[in-house]
This record gives C-alpha cells, structure tokens and sequence, in this order.
C-alpha cells in the first residue's frame, strides 16, 4: 500500500479491484458518524488493526453489495470534512486504551469537490494490546473485527518482551563466485538469544552437498540449518551464541553454481523457516527471480 496518497491511487485501488485483506478494510462515507455506536465501530476498526498485523483503513469507498463482489471496492463516497473533520477522526482515536503510538491519517482531497475527501487512516502493529472504547479487545479475522480469546489479548501484551525476527535474501555475484546470502534481522524490542533457519534450496544451484542426510524432498532440496554460533563479526569470530540484539542483523553465506541466467530465469524455490527463542515460527518461500541482486564483479558483463 502506497505511503504517498492521491485521488488517483485511491481511483487505481477500485480498477485494479484490490480486495479487503487482513491489512485494508473499506468503509463508506456513512460508517463515520457521531453516535456512541459509529464511535465505538471505528475504535474497534482501528484496534483490531493495531492488534493483528497492522494495516490501513479507508473511509470513503464503498464495497459491493453483491455477494460475488464482496469485499471489493465498487465506489468511492466522499466523506464530507466539513462535518468530519480529520481533527475529529484523530479524537475518536485517541479513545483507544492504551493510546496506539504512529498512526497516521492522510486526507486526500478529491475533484468532486471543494469538502470531498478520503481519510485513509495507517495502523502499524502495536507491541501491546488495545482495548475499543467499549473497554473490549478485537483483531482482524476473515475480512472483520472479531473479539479476542484471553489467550490472543495475552500474546499480544507479551509481543514487546520477544523478538521479531524476519529473514530477507540476497543474490551476491562476484568476480570468482556467486551466493546466496540469508539476512536475520530483529525487528522486535527484546533481543534473540537462540536463532534458527532452515533455508531449503534447490540441488540444482549448489555447489557442495555436504551432508547427504540434508536432501530433503525425494532429493529437490538440500536443508541448510544455519544458527547464531560461530558467528563473524569484524575481524573476531564468537564460538558461543551471539545474541541477535534490537535492530541487528545476522548474515549467512550459501554458495551457488555460477549460473546466474538459468537463476534469474527459473522457477526454482527457496524455501525457509525460522526461530527466534520463544517468538512463533516464522516461514515463507521465494523464487529466485524475485530476489534482490548485488553485483560486485570488477568487470560487469551483461546480465
């Protein structure tokens, strides 16, 4: 989602049909108002948001009413500044308990005219849990705002005392070689005493197969397991685990067969799991071609 609205990105959102996620939630012009109840319906909106995985929420486009369509944006329905101001919106926020720190309400004024505009309000996630101001708490679920069980609420109050650690990769092609580098940051407030990540890659693109009891998946995948020991840093190499602190990244080296076209081209798969002390498993999966490229080679020949 774009950080930098306008009348035609918010136009581009209803052509391209991009649906309600668990990150963007529609809401016509008619969702704000001043009752207790439209109050309440938008503290417990932007909470569920604060409380999941963060995201934006519009007010000013219309959904389908149609059941094949739902969820999809049919219109755009102006919201009337005049009667809700941004001022107000940031008020009825504020409503929250605790306060949710970092959201940010862009107005975006529209040619239909003079007072017409779109309020597009950007949650991020939050390191603790928020009551609406009917004193209940609520996250994101099918498309909704749904109540929280007992045991999600404590989750989300304990997600500041545990790390957050999110793996990224990088293709590193030099003059002599070509590899695979597998960054750890961690992006929580607690740092990450044990880390952990299995990196599946393709036997096709190595260079060793150091372990035959790695291959994985009728012999597709070689595992990599690859942990916070032995890590370098600077000239000095710790033979202990090394703390992922706040903000700190962790990087391994894969090598890969020098070639890259076939890379860049192919359909080949990484996939990877990772651990961070006590914090859930995290996993996902990338194709080559969408890997970002570092090129340090001396003698750049065409890609």
């Amino acid at each position: 989602m774009p950080k930098s609205w306008t009348e035609n990105r918010i136009q581009n959102l209803i052509e391209n049909e991009i649906e309600e996620s668990l990150t963007v939630e529609y809401k016509s012009a008619e969702a704000l108002g001043k009752s207790d109840y439209q109050k309440k319906e938008i503290t417990k909106d932007v909470s569920a948001l604060a409380n999941s995985a963060g995201g934006f929420l519009i007010y000013g486009i219309r959904e389908f009413s149609d059941p094949k369509k739902r969820h999809l944006p049919e219109k755009v329905v102006p919201v009337d500044r005049t009667n809700f101001p941004r001022e107000w919106l940031e008020q009825v926020i504020n409503s929250i308990r605790p306060r949710i720190d970092g959201i940010i309400i862009h107005s975006v004024q529209l040619s239909s005219g003079e007072n017409d505009v779109v309020y597009i309000v950007e949650v991020p996630q939050s390191n603790t849990a928020h009551q609406a101001n009917n004193r209940r708490y609520y996250k994101r679920f099918n498309f909704q705002s749904v109540p929280m069980e007992d045991y999600e609420i404590r989750d989300v109050i304990f997600r500041e005392q545990m790390p957050d650690v999110e793996t990224k990769f990088l293709i590193e092609l030099k003059d002599t070689e070509q590899n695979l580098i597998v960054h750890a940051k961690n992006y929580g407030s607690a740092y990450a005493r044990y880390v952990a990540c299995f990196v599946d890659v393709p036997i096709e693109t190595l260079v060793n197969i150091e372990n035959k009891r790695s291959i994985k998946d009728g012999g597709r995948y070689y595992r990599h397991r690859l942990t916070n020991l032995n890590q370098e840093y600077a000239d000095e190499t710790f033979k202990a685990n090394f703390p992922l602190l706040r903000s700190m990244t962790m990087s391994w080296k894969i090598p890969l067969k020098d070639i890259f076209n076939e890379l860049k081209e192919s359909k080949w798969i990484i996939k990877w799991k990772s651990y961070a002390d006590n914090a859930l498993p995290k996993r996902g999966k990338i194709s080559f071609d969408e890997i970002e490229i570092i090129d340090l080679r001396k003698k750049r020949r065409n890609l």
